[in-house]
């Protein structure tokens, strides 16, 4: 049998002592939880394109053939420059960009809070979408089904419209602002665009922060590209109100550590927001943004 020196033992002994006593921490540059590129610039389609190389390119996201929904903003009637809804030259580069890979259907419902054609047009989305194959349309009855929310708290339950449900590549595409009952707006907040006025109105009732980071555990989107390129400040979600300018565009494909940033810009912690912490605890994403990592990208 082998045995080991006493120089050999007590020089792996305390090796060993020395190892444990390390904190057991990975640093973030090294495995990050999430990543999230933040683009900046003035050009939006060309800060588009930049941050998607960034991220992988088109093709990580949409295949040829594929069915794809968007969400983005367009609730109110509300001018661009005033920043109620997500940009309009963001909505039609995003669908320029995913027709050019094939995809075959592109939908965008929104339930919006104001009426439909009159924000459909305010927005700028509705002329932005001319001559493309994208549906922009308000949600029937009929548009809607009732799904379960497994890992609901509150939220047991919800009405979500069939095309975001049974497409292929679904797209969060929201404005960041402020909002009055929420605090932000920003991406898990944004789905409050596409359920039904009941479900919306019992989220409102029933615990607003916890109802939305409840969802989020259900709805899985494949990108969150979230719009500040301006955002406001008060008087949210409708405005006007008092704008900033950050000229960024947030991409990632965790919602949690997306918002986590964006709630920066309103020089916010991240967990000052109840649902981004609500959250990050139940596992939808990373809202530490000690464990993230951020690539900045100019275009």
């Amino acid at each position: 049998m082998r045995t080991m020196k006493r120089r050999s033992f007590l020089k792996t002994t305390a090796s060993v002592a020395a190892a444990s006593a390390l904190p057991a921490v990975v640093r973030a540059e090294d495995e990050p939880a999430a990543t999230v590129v933040v683009v900046h610039g003035k050009d939006i389609p060309k800060m588009l394109e930049a941050g998607i190389a960034k991220m992988g390119g088109w093709d990580k996201f949409v295949k040829s053939g594929a069915k794809v929904t968007l969400k983005p903003n367009v609730a109110w009637n509300s001018k661009p420059e005033e920043g109620g809804n997500t940009h309009p030259d963001l909505v039609r580069a995003c669908v320029k960009a995913v027709e050019a890979k094939g995809a075959s259907k592109i939908s965008i419902p929104e339930n919006t809070c104001h009426d439909e054609n009159a924000t459909f047009k305010t927005s700028g989305v509705e002329e932005a979408l001319k001559g493309t194959k994208a549906r922009l349309y308000r949600p029937a009855a009929g548009d809607y089904q009732k799904v379960d929310v497994p890992k609901g708290q509150i939220c047991k339950s919800a009405e979500v419209p069939k095309d975001v449900l049974s497409c292929d590549c679904l797209i969060n595409m929201p404005v960041a602002k402020h909002h009055s009952g929420a605090t932000l707006t920003l991406s898990m907040k944004n789905w409050m665009g596409s359920v039904s006025n009941e479900t919306r109105r019992a989220w409102h009732r029933d615990g607003l922060h916890q109802c939305i980071a409840d969802f989020s555990t259900f709805i899985k989107p494949k990108l969150v590209i979230i719009d500040a390129t301006r955002i406001l400040l008060t008087k949210g979600p409708q405005g006007p109100g008092d704008l900033d300018h950050p000229d960024e565009l947030i991409l990632s494909t965790d919602p949690v550590a997306a918002d986590a940033y964006a709630a920066t810009l309103f020089k916010k912690e991240p967990f000052d927001i109840p649902h981004i912490k609500l959250a990050h605890e139940a596992g939808v994403g990373c809202g530490d943004l000690g464990k993230v990592k951020i690539e900045r990208v100019e275009a």
